[in-house]
């Protein structure tokens, strides 16, 4: 073999040895390589709704979707205010490993991620919860709006507001099973979800200022993240009523990329904690109103 091809092998296998050194050595990596093995985006396009891309298996599935679809990405554009900047992408999986792949997270168990621009929905929507998939879907779709604009490297808002946002816009997607009113009793009782500054999906450590008592016939993680997410919804609404104008202007700066708490009080004249004290305020006092003479 002559020289030069004996070297460029030679650092070939190098090269080799080395990223299967890095991948070995960095679950972040492992992990990123899993999400571009499994990206829905290389999946097969739905023939009559190119936006959603399915496994084989999950035709029927990826069938249900498209039919929603349409109505989903109205209903998002009307609660943000303005259309999506590129075309919405789903995904659609029949098997949980390859869907706990793409999510980034490694967790089947999650019914639905939005990743990179992109909504996954596990199998479990087309399942055992398939009564959740249209709630669900527009959920997502409202993180795909948001982060569609946004250019790379803006910092993220809180989580409160994202999900809380993506909650209003859904009526209530992700938020299943709890009623404003169980919510609104919640927040009466000082059962309130924090207005913390995390910026990432982090369904175990969402904080209360009291911990909620457990309903022993639900599971625990998905009861307390489902009330945190309909009382930061009934917030982002309360929001959206109390001054449009402030609300739409927020969203256009987040979506140009500037600060949320800056942002905030730049739209609404206060910081958020203060008008969150302000809507625990109403909901008691709506509370006294309505209790009999």
């Amino acid at each position: 073999m002559p020289r030069i091809m004996t070297k460029a092998w030679g650092l070939g296998l190098a090269f080799i040895a080395a990223a299967a050194l890095a991948l070995a050595l960095r679950p972040d990596l492992r992990l990123a390589a899993r999400v571009a093995w499994n990206d829905p985006r290389l999946l097969p396009a739905f023939a009559d709704d190119p936006r959603v891309h399915y496994e084989p298996e999950a035709r029927g599935c990826a069938e249900a979707v498209a039919e929603i679809a349409p109505r989903a990405i109205a209903q998002i554009e009307a609660a943000h205010g303005r259309t999506f900047a590129q075309p919405p992408v789903v995904g659609v999986y029949t098997s949980y490993e390859n869907y706990g792949s793409a999510n980034g997270m490694g967790d089947p168990g999650i019914a639905a991620v939005t990743r990179a621009g992109v909504a996954l929905l596990s199998p479990t929507l087309c399942g055992k919860e398939r009564d959740r998939l249209e709630g669900v879907l527009t959920h997502e779709l409202s993180h795909v709006h948001l982060s569609g604009w946004r250019p790379l490297g803006a910092p993220r808002p809180p989580q409160w507001f994202t999900e809380g946002l993506a909650v209003m816009a859904s009526n209530g997607g992700g938020a299943e099973g709890v009623s404003e009113t169980e919510a609104a009793q919640a927040i009466r009782d000082g059962y309130r979800v924090v207005l913390d500054g995390r910026r990432w999906i982090d369904f175990a450590g969402l904080a209360f200022e009291r911990e909620p008592p457990r309903d022993p016939k639900l599971d625990a993680l998905t009861q307390r993240q489902r009330l945190a997410y309909r009382q930061a919804g009934m917030f982002v609404g309360w929001l959206r009523m109390r001054d449009e104008k402030a609300f739409l202007q927020l969203l256009r700066a987040l979506e140009a990329g500037e600060a949320f708490e800056p942002s905030f009080e730049i739209a609404f004249g206060d910081d958020a904690q203060q008008l969150w004290r302000c809507f625990i305020s109403e909901l008691s006092e709506r509370s006294r109103g309505d209790a009999p003479k």
